[in-house]
């Protein structure tokens, strides 16, 4: 597995703060695995990928979310728990 689906299995950046000059940006991480809210430096998980791979990679996944979120609207009992689920 590589480096930048490994947090995507078991993170999902919930906001992001962008510092003054605009090169790194702080956070707001979500690990649902753990049930748990962190804050990371998005230069300690954007791996290889550039700033537009990693935010269209973390778009993907709430998409996929909001996906599963329309299926329980629609009488589904599917329990959602992880956004990367049926992906």
């Amino acid at each position: 597995m590589s480096e930048k689906n490994f947090y995507f299995a078991c993170n999902l950046p919930l906001q992001v703060y962008w510092d003054e000059d605009g090169k790194d940006a702080r956070i707001v991480n979500y690990m649902p695995r753990k049930e748990r809210i962190c804050e990371l430096k998005l230069s300690a998980v954007i791996a290889d990928q550039s700033r537009e791979e990693f935010f269209s990679e973390a778009a993907s996944y709430f998409e996929n979310l909001a996906s599963l979120m329309r299926k329980a609207a629609n009488g589904s009992n599917e329990v959602i728990y992880y956004h990367d689920q049926g992906m």
